[in-house]
């Protein structure tokens, strides 16, 4: 099964793009690192430029991952109280009282006023495409069955 990567709001294409480009000036750097000059050096130079090595890869598999996300399409911002990616969202959790600020998205676009619930999560996909007031049940990692209710979406 092939999963497409989610629709991005124009805020969260920004994130991911300025995130990248942060990580390709990181990557010219690590590589740099990696390569010895002339060849010599002792063990502990060769154990840096391992080290450098795995570094590069790791960055490597972040830049993938962010093209890839990059690679999805750009959100189409729809009138009304329908959850989507880029929307904010007020959800109550089971039998509280009070209901918490979310932003569904990609985890760059998040601040510190606003924690992010990101599509492919199980909330996530129990959040697209509702209204306010629905009921929501989504499965935990854990395997429980969770509830809450979505109170309000903006955007």
């Amino acid at each position: 099964m092939t999963v497409s990567p989610p629709a991005l709001s124009d805020t969260a294409r920004v994130a991911l793009q300025a995130r990248l480009d942060g990580l390709l000036v990181q990557r010219a750097e690590v590589f740099a690192e990696s390569t010895s000059i002339g060849g010599t050096g002792d063990a502990a130079d060769r154990a840096g430029n391992v080290e450098a090595i795995i570094r590069l890869e790791d960055v490597d598999a972040r830049i993938g991952s962010l093209r890839g996300q990059l690679s999805g399409p750009i959100a189409a911002r729809t009138p009304g109280d329908t959850v989507q990616v880029g929307s904010r969202v007020s959800i109550r959790f089971g039998a509280e009282t009070d209901a918490e600020p979310f932003l569904v998205g990609v985890l760059e676009e998040a601040g510190a006023t606003v924690e992010v619930i990101t599509p492919a999560s199980p909330l996530g996909r129990a959040l697209l495409g509702a209204r306010s007031g629905d009921k929501l049940n989504y499965r935990a990692a854990s395997g429980a069955t969770l509830t809450a209710t979505l109170v309000d979406v903006d955007g």
